[in-house]
């Protein structure tokens, strides 16, 4: 009978991954790990490791990348190597208080 319980426990879990692996993108990044929802059920790039991926690495995982930008994360993707140097030259720019809001300070006279 253990058997048989741990046969159907191991079945159920494999199936939980398995659905897991159709739905969503686990995706590893500098910083940490991200579950992006799948647009599209199939079983490509269910785990990606994108530390140091290059524009052509994006090109070909086109899926991937749709599947960041509606989820909210295309600040990951590069789509081009000008996007990439455009990224780089305006970086310290986006880099502001918490809030995104620069703080007033009233000018004392």
């Amino acid at each position: 009978m253990r058997r048989l319980i741990s046969l159907l426990l191991g079945v159920a879990i494999g199936c939980g991954l398995m659905f897991g692996a159709f739905q969503y993108h686990v995706v590893r990044t500098d910083k940490t790990f991200l579950f992006i929802r799948k647009q599209r059920s199939d079983w490509h790039d269910a785990y990606v490791d994108i530390r140091g991926w290059s524009y052509r690495d994006w090109g070909n995982h086109r899926d991937l990348s749709n599947n960041l930008i509606v989820g909210g994360r295309g600040d990951l993707v590069t789509r081009s190597m000008a996007d990439q140097f455009f990224r780089g030259l305006f970086e310290p720019f986006h880099e502001s208080s918490p809030g995104g809001r620069v703080p007033i300070t009233p000018s004392s006279k």
